[in-house]
């Protein structure tokens, strides 16, 4: 059965079929060569990828990672082997320093290196490798010699080009004629490269040593030992005798291989066939890429670990901001209650700054949510009509009564006068003046807190604010200024510290005021007071006279699994002069609402059994003569943009936040009410070129495939947002511009390519808003087809079936 050591000694192939074997030996071990040397190239660059993310993800996190003496981290045990390369130089700058050096012409070296974010990937600059990557507290910039992407590979590599030098000189020798078969032999046993030569049978005609030491260790080494050894891997040794043809084809295939009870090796094998002295004979190629498979493992390690940690955080900020949020409603739902009755004049001024407090509260919950993000700048803002010196005098009475119990007197000023009207987000203006206001009270025992406004630049179309808080107090001492702004961080610290408080205020304020574009720096000398100062860019607004508002007069479905928040948001839509009825979950709803019309659903999103999201789903699929065609609103008290656009395409229009604010409610009904969705109905001129072309049911067929193809992307576009799995994003969102741009959908294609491209470069609100475009635009795409082609749609809106 087995071919003896004579057998392959005697074995001639004719001068031409050598040169061949030879040739196609040394072609493809160059090019494997090169292939393997770029593919652990990149995987090495990748896996360092990650690990400055997770460095960045646990320095913002868990600050006791830092080393503050020598702005480093200290070693972290997630990382396991993933060492760092030789000669790599991290740094950890806090954000609230400036970087080392500018965007001038006069930065060099490093200092140029950190004036610019790389987004964690690395880069060549002035000879080295180079990342850098921004969080919320922390920027880590690093470098490496670009020696560090071949770490591991040098000796490697040097053997692997010496044996493909043996087998050039070996291609040389053999077109002149001048080696014997046995000299080849030789030769081929130097190479570094594992070589097989089987017989269409499968029996080994020949194997160098690099293939002895690979698959047979300290083994008995022999050609019957190796092939006894390879028959024990059915499904390797099938595929090397597989299909087998005569066109030259190169065949590349990974296998684990178990080398003995302890050792499993990856490979990857090359195979080719061949006609020598009219048998089909069989050349492969094996090389060990264990290390290579090992590195991959790692780096996918390290992936899961941050996306889990990023999970874990998303779970519990929404399990933290629904338990909150709630009897935050309820407080601030009465108080606006309240507002509504005849009071005397000092008990109406005390219900007002109730309801004042209350939204700040909520806004300090929201923040606290946001500011656990990875990035500040996943805060969403509103953009509202206000009058600026109103917010800004409000702020300072809700603080004032703190210093009144302090004895300190707070005194507002503005330089300039302000305008009467602009747009912009007033409960996050409050917010950061409340912050700031508070904070210089805690710090200051006697004296006068003021309060400054000016403008600090007027435009045609906007303004901005300059914010003054001036304190008397104990001041800050140089060596704090730099942490200031970081969350959790104190001017004291220790069993002796006298202040108490989180340390959160000043880093939503900074947070809050980068945001909404805008800047916030600090002056202070020890025992002399401290001045913080906020520049702020608003929009001028037109001044609108003010009337009586109009009564709504619609008839509501309130569905929410607790009766006071049932009971507040109906007084509240009450008051606005519509009829409510209340029911507190979602299988009561679509029990109603087929024997009862409604103008507008107010669907709470979490509800025990059946949640807002099922119910929105199963009206929406709905075939009921008089099903619900009106808007359903959503309320939740955890509004994360990235679930906004899988809320869109479960049927809900609009998001009310808990606690419900009367005025956000009103006005979300009136403009839910106006936008009307108007139907595309015109067909794409591609489509019409198709029915003339194909014909009407052809045509169908086509279009008809391509709802489905959408209706899958689509739904895996929202799946992915809400889980913040920016690859599954990627993935569908190129494959939908794709399908929509064939098929003449070219404003869905464009939003699906914008997608693709705004979610490569990891901005979670920038995804979250352009996959809620294109759940728009789908929605559209939807009513077209079933307006031309209803026997071809549906997909999507009959997915779940109707109770």
């Amino acid at each position: 059965m087995f071919r003896s050591k004579a057998r392959l000694v005697t074995f001639r192939p004719p001068a031409e079929a050598r040169t061949a074997i030879v040739a196609i030996i040394l072609i493809s071990s160059l090019a494997f060569l090169l292939f393997q040397v770029r593919k652990d190239v990149f995987a090495n660059l990748a896996l360092h990828q990650a690990r400055l993310a997770i460095e960045l993800a646990y320095a913002d996190a868990a600050p006791e990672t830092i080393d503050i003496h020598n702005n480093a981290l200290r070693p972290l045990p997630i990382f396991g082997d993933i060492s760092a390369w030789p000669g790599q130089k991290t740094t950890v700058t806090p954000q609230t320093l400036p970087l080392p050096c500018g965007a001038g012409a006069a930065c060099t070296g490093a200092t140029t290196q950190g004036a610019q974010d790389t987004g964690g990937k690395f880069v060549i600059r002035h000879g080295q490798l180079f990342a850098s990557i921004r969080g919320r507290n922390v920027a880590i910039q690093t470098s490496a010699p670009l020696a560090s992407l071949t770490a591991g590979l040098t000796g490697r590599i040097a053997t692997d080009i010496a044996g493909v030098l043996f087998l050039g000189c070996l291609l040389l020798l053999v077109r002149e004629s001048r080696l014997s078969d046995y000299s080849v032999r030789r030769l081929l046993d130097a190479s570094p490269i594992p070589l097989l030569l089987l017989d269409s049978n499968g029996h080994i005609e020949f194997a160098n040593h690099a293939a002895l030491d690979l698959f047979l260790a300290d083994r008995t080494r022999s050609l019957r030992a190796l092939e006894e050894n390879l028959q024990r891997h059915e499904k390797f040794c099938a595929w090397l005798i597989g299909t087998q043809d005569t066109d030259g084809l190169i065949q590349n295939a990974e296998f684990e291989i178990s080398m003995s009870a302890d050792s499993i090796r990856q490979l990857l094998v090359s195979r080719q066939s061949l006609l020598v002295r009219s048998r089909q004979m069989i050349i492969a190629s094996v090389a060990d890429i264990t290390v290579r498979h090992e590195a991959e493992t790692a780096l996918v390690k390290a992936k899961n670990a941050a996306e889990s940690l990023e999970r874990m955080k998303s779970q519990s900020l929404a399990m933290i901001s629904h338990e909150l949020r709630t009897p935050v409603n309820g407080v601030l739902g009465l108080a606006q209650l309240l507002a509504g009755y005849e009071l005397p004049d000092a008990a109406s001024k005390i219900v007002r700054r109730m309801i004042q407090a209350g939204r700040t509260l909520a806004v300090v919950i929201n923040d606290i949510v946001d500011l656990a993000m990875l990035e500040v700048r996943h805060i969403r803002l509103e953009r509202n009509r206000f009058n600026p010196q109103e917010v800004i005098a409000g702020a300072a009475a809700l603080a004032s009564a703190a210093a009144v119990q302090k004895g300190i007197g707070i005194r507002v000023s503005s330089l300039t006068p302000l305008p009467p009207s602009v747009l912009g987000d007033p409960a996050r203006l409050q917010q950061i003046i409340i912050n700031l206001v508070s904070n210089a009270i805690k710090f200051t025992e006697a004296g006068v807190i003021e309060l400054k406004t000016d403008l600090g630049a007027r435009h045609e179309r906007s303004i901005e604010l300059v914010i003054e808080v001036v304190d008397t107090g104990i001041g800050i001492a140089p060596d704090v200024l730099p942490r200031l702004f970081q969350p959790f961080s104190q001017g004291e610290t220790g069993h002796e510290r006298r202040f108490e408080g989180t340390g959160l205020g000043l880093a939503i304020s900074k947070g809050l005021a980068e945001a909404m574009g805008g800047t916030i720096s600090v002056t202070s000398e020890l025992g002399h007071g401290s001045t913080f100062a906020v520049t702020l860019p608003f929009e001028l607004a037109d001044i609108e006279e003010s009337g009586p508002k109009k009564a709504l007069a619609l008839r509501v479905l309130v569905v929410d699994d607790v009766a006071l928040n049932r009971e507040i948001v109906a007084e509240l839509l009450r008051a606005e002069g519509c009829e409510v009825t209340s029911v507190e979950s979602g299988q009561e709803a679509i029990d109603i609402l087929k024997v009862e019309k409604f103008d507008v659903v107010l669907m709470d999103i979490r509800m025990p059994g059946m949640d807002g999201l099922t119910a929105t789903t199963l009206i929406r699929a709905s075939r009921e003569p008089c099903r619900h065609l009106g808007p359903i609103l959503g309320l939740t008290a955890n509004p994360l943009p990235t679930e906004r656009p899988l809320y869109r395409l479960r049927g809900i229009d609009e998001i009310i936040q808990k606690p419900v604010d009367v005025e956000q409610l009103r006005s979300i009904l009136e403009r839910t009410l106006l936008r009307a969705e108007v139907a595309t109905t015109a067909l794409p001129e591609r489509i019409s070129h198709l029915q003339n072309a194909l014909g009407q049911e052809r045509t169908e067929r086509i279009v008809g495939s391509f709802a489905m193809v959408a209706d899958e992307d689509v739904e895996a576009i929202a799946q992915g947002c809400a889980r913040v799995n920016l690859e599954d994003v990627i993935h569908h969102a190129h494959r939908l511009s794709g399908a929509a741009s064939n098929v003449g959908f070219q404003r869905l294609a464009d939003a699906a390519s914008e997608l693709e491209q705004i979610a490569q470069t990891g901005s979670t609100l920038g995804v979250a808003d352009a996959a809620l475009n294109v759940v728009a635009l789908y929605k559209a795409t939807e009513r077209c087809i079933h307006t031309w082609f209803p026997s071809a749609s549906g997909q999507g809106e009959n997915r779940y079936p109707v109770p």
